[in-house]
């Protein structure tokens, strides 16, 4: 019995940037950042404790210290999520990080960041499906959205970002579905938590659901409610757990003070502020500038323009759902220029703008046909997403090489670190650039012949 188009295209779109995240994957820690969640499970699976004091990756800096014990001080969800694979990795392979640090890296990163990254592709698709978008449209902006966004540098090295915007998309989605409304409603529920739990901005973001929730009814409104209950109690007793506080880690300066700390009550994410001069410099750095996120993703320039097109168009009845992409997407990036002062760390482009890329590519549908119009616009779109394409696979060379200043390029340092690579890796990043771009020819190709069949004169 032959497969269903849809199922086929469903394992396509997954395998396809399964194997794109794979091979670009990194073979070791490249950051405090993911050094730091390896730590903690390592520690969970080999030592059985929330302490890294044991841990291989001890040396992260992105570390507390609570009770003579050092922990990390990423939220512990998203380890124990993972420690299942390492788990397994260990039982059936006999794969630990003590051992085979490297291999078991690798392994780790593509099972949980390559495969979430590509069910939240697999999830766009379903999102475009339901807007009854043209198949051949719906190809770009697919390879757009995992190729050309920062979801493609942050999918191939340990850390939460992308992790976390795929089950921002699969709450998005399930809150689209008309019909059983408060089963989905739950599910809903459930994944903007368990994003929430891994990048706790997520957790701020949970009243901007009313949005989505309004015209529901009462049941499925109590029912998103309660379905995020269980994860939060989790975050927050894991959080007294490990640092006999409620409080964020992060976000608690007393546990930074030890002999060694990088980290204070000065530069910790969420509790620093800036003056107006200091403010206007780090939110221009943070948009357009030597970080921004226009800069290195500047398909989103398409994307902004198809949310003005929707919200505009008369009779367009999803007007909501784009009012709340555009909430979302805003209270996320304004949360992370007033209340953070060091452009994500070391890092390619700002990282933690990576959770919302996939949500933000979904207005990217509504260019459709102002495109298939104009010749110009044709033009201009297929030079903006390849440069983006470009700069995202230039993130791929060191997705935590960046430098933390104002002015520098992280772009153009990923391209000075280019030349010290050894050459196998610049041989998958070569290969990974012909197969991208490759494709996407192919899909523009079928577009623009398609287009040319609709309209003769074109």
């Amino acid at each position: 019995m032959m497969l269903n188009k849809v199922i086929v295209k469903r394992m396509q779109i997954f395998f396809a940037f399964l194997f794109l995240f794979a091979i670009l994957t990194k073979l070791e820690t490249n950051s405090w950042n993911d050094a730091s969640r390896m730590a903690t499970i390592e520690s969970l699976v080999d030592f059985h404790t929330f302490s890294i004091d044991r841990s291989t990756y001890i040396w992260t800096g992105d570390k507390y210290f609570y009770q003579n014990h050092f922990y990390s001080d990423k939220p512990p969800i998203m380890a124990l999520y993972s420690s299942v694979f390492y788990l397994f990795l260990k039982s059936v392979f006999n794969l630990t990080i003590a051992t085979h640090q490297s291999v078991t890296y690798f392994l780790l990163t593509v099972l949980i960041m390559g495969v979430m990254s590509s069910l939240g592709l697999v999830c766009l698709y379903e999102i475009f499906k339901f807007f009854r978008i043209d198949e051949q449209w719906t190809n770009i902006v697919l390879l757009l959205a995992g190729a050309g966004t920062l979801v493609l540098p942050y999918s191939i090295v340990f850390n939460n970002h992308a992790f976390s915007g795929s089950l921002l998309l699969f709450s998005f989605y399930f809150l689209l579905l008309r019909r059983h409304e408060v089963r989905n409603a739950a599910i809903a529920g459930f994944f903007i938590a368990f994003a929430g739990s891994t990048d706790i901005t997520m957790f701020a973001l949970i009243p901007l659901y009313s949005i989505l929730l309004f015209n529901q009814c009462h049941r499925a409104k109590l029912s998103f409610v309660l379905a995020c209950i269980p994860m939060i109690l989790l975050y927050i007793w894991l959080n007294f757990y490990t640092s006999g506080s409620i409080i964020p880690p992060a976000m608690n300066a007393k546990l930074w003070d030890y002999p060694g700390s990088y980290f204070g009550a000065g530069n910790l994410s969420g509790l620093v502020g800036h003056d107006l001069q200091s403010l206007a410099i780090y939110a221009f750095h943070m948009l357009f500038g030597s970080r921004g996120l226009l800069s290195y993703t500047p398909i989103l320039l398409f994307a902004i323009y198809g949310w003005s097109r929707a919200i505009m168009q008369p009779g367009f009845k999803y007007k909501k759902e784009y009012l709340f992409i555009a909430a979302i997407c805003l209270a996320y990036v304004m949360f992370y220029i007033f209340r953070s002062n060091n452009y994500s760390g070391h890092s390619y482009g700002v990282r933690w703008f990576a959770s919302i890329m996939l949500l933000a590519c979904v207005p990217l549908t509504h260019v459709l046909e102002p495109i298939q119009k104009s010749k110009l616009l044709r033009g201009i779109f297929l030079a903006i997403a390849s440069v983006s394409i470009l700069i995202s696979l230039v993130g791929t060379i060191a997705p935590f090489g960046g430098i933390n200043v104002n002015g520098y390029s992280s772009f153009f340092l990923n391209l000075e670190l280019w030349q010290k690579q050894l050459l196998w890796d610049k041989v998958k990043v070569i290969a990974a650039a012909i197969s991208v771009y490759a494709t996407f020819a192919w899909f523009w190709r079928q577009f623009i012949s398609d287009l040319g069949r609709r309209s003769p004169s074109l």
